[in-house]
C-alpha cells in the first residue's frame, strides 16, 4: 500500500461545509418489519476536500450515499436525519425540486460505467443532453462543452470520441466518460461509488489521480466510497470507517491509518499485504459482518472483536474523542499499526 499523505490544507477542516449530513438513518420496510440498514450517520464535506467512506461489503457505504442524493426507492426509506447543502435542507424537498438538485448540485459516479451509460446513444449525445438539462448551454455551445469535458478527463481525440458509442471505449475510458458526465452539471458535491473496482492497477492509479486533480481544480466537495484501504490512503483527506450501517471511526486519513483506534479499522489495516513482509498466513478478521436486523446487542463488532468485554454488549458505543479524530468504541486502541 502506498504511504499515507497529510492533508494538503488543514484550513479545509475549519471552512464552512458544503454538505452536512446529520444522524442519517435508512430502514427497509417490509410488511410490519422495520429493518435498520444505515444508522445515525453524520459527516461534513468541504470544498476541495475528499472524504473516503470505507468498509466491507454490506457496511452501508453506498446506501448512505444514495440516501443523501435522494436515490432510495421503496421499500427503502430515510427514517430520520437531515441533509443540508450549502445550509439549505434538501432531504425534505419534494421530488420535483430534488430532481433539479440531483445531477446539477450533487453528482454521482456509479460503480459500473458500462451500465451507467446508455448503449444506444453516442457519448456526445449523452453529454450534450446532460449539459443542456443542467446548464444554460445549448446547441454548439453544449457540444463544445462536451468536448472540453472529455479533454479534461484525459480522453484523447475528444472531438472524434463524441461520435462513438460506449462499447467502443475501454473500461478505463468509460469510467472517464462517467466522470465527465458527473461534471457536466457543474456540481458542488460529487459522490464516487467504487469508481476503480473493475479496473486494473495501472488504470486505477490514473483514475485516482484524475479524481484528485479534478476535485482540487474545481473545488468539489467529494465522497469516495470504497472497500480498498489503498485507494483511501492515496486519494483522500479524511476517512470515515463504516461497519454494520454505522460510522465507527473518522478522522484525517494519515492519522486514522497510522493510528487506528477502533479494532475494526486496525483489522482492516493488518489484513493488507506489505511488500517485503513474509508471512505464512495473512492476518484477517474472523467471522462475517452481521446481517441487517440481526445485529448483536451493544457494539455490532463485538462478536468479531478480540478486545470484547461485557461492557461492549450493554449499549451501542457513542462517538468520542476529538473533533478531528473520533471513535465509537468502549475500549479504543492506542498503539500504532
Amino acid at each position: 500500500m502506498s504511504a499515507t499523505r497529510p492533508i494538503e490544507n488543514t484550513d479545509k477542516l475549519l471552512a464552512d461545509p458544503v454538505l452536512t449530513v446529520k444522524g442519517l438513518s435508512v430502514e427497509l420496510r417490509r410488511r410490519n418489519d422495520r429493518i435498520p440498514i444505515v444508522q445515525d450517520v453524520s459527516y461534513e464535506l468541504r470544498a476541495g476536500e475528499i472524504l473516503g467512506i470505507v468498509g466491507e461489503s454490506g457496511a452501508g457505504k453506498s446506501m448512505s450515499g444514495n440516501a443523501v442524493a435522494g436515490l432510495l426507492r421503496p421499500p427503502l426509506y430515510v427514517s430520520q436525519g437531515e441533509v443540508h447543502l450549502n445550509a439549505q435542507r434538501i432531504d425534505t424537498l419534494p421530488a420535483n425540486k430534488l430532481v433539479n438538485i440531483r445531477g446539477k448540485r450533487i453528482a454521482m459516479v456509479f460503480q459500473d460505467p458500462l451500465t451507467s451509460l446508455n448503449p444506444v446513444f453516442t457519448v456526445g449525445e449523452q453529454l450534450v443532453e446532460t449539459i443542456e438539462r443542467h446548464t444554460p448551454r445549448r446547441g454548439q455551445e453544449a457540444k463544445d462543452r462536451a468536448q472540453l469535458l472529455l479533454e479534461q478527463v484525459g480522453i484523447p481525440a475528444a472531438a472524434d470520441r463524441l461520435t462513438q458509442y460506449p462499447h467502443e471505449f475501454s473500461g478505463g475510458m468509460r469510467q472517464r466518460v462517467v466522470i465527465a458526465l458527473a461534471l457536466a452539471g457543474e456540481p458542488d458535491v460529487l459522490f464516487a461509488d467504487e469508481p476503480t473496482t473493475a479496473l486494473d492497477v495501472s488504470i486505477q492509479a490514473q483514475i485516482i489521480a484524475l479524481f484528485k486533480r479534478l476535485c482540487r481544480e474545481k473545488g468539489l466537495a467529494a465522497a469516495l466510497v470504497t472497500h480498498d484501504m489503498g485507494v483511501i490512503a492515496q486519494a483522500t483527506d479524511r476517512v470515515a470507517v463504516m461497519y454494520a450501517g454505522r460510522i465507527v471511526e473518522t478522522g484525517p486519513t494519515a492519522e486514522v491509518l497510522k493510528n487506528p483506534r477502533h479494532p475494526y479499522t486496525s483489522g482492516l489495516m493488518q489484513s493488507i499485504p506489505e511488500i517485503g513482509r513474509r508471512l505464512h498466513r495473512l492476518p484477517q478478521l474472523q467471522g462475517a459482518m452481521p446481517r441487517p436486523g440481526q445485529l448483536p446487542q451493544g457494539c455490532a463488532f463485538s462478536d468479531r472483536c478480540a478486545y470484547v468485554t461485557d461492557a461492549c454488549r450493554k449499549a451501542v458505543p457513542k462517538m468520542s474523542g476529538s473533533k478531528f479524530h473520533s471513535v465509537a468504541c468502549v475500549h479504543p486502541l492506542t498503539q500504532e499499526v
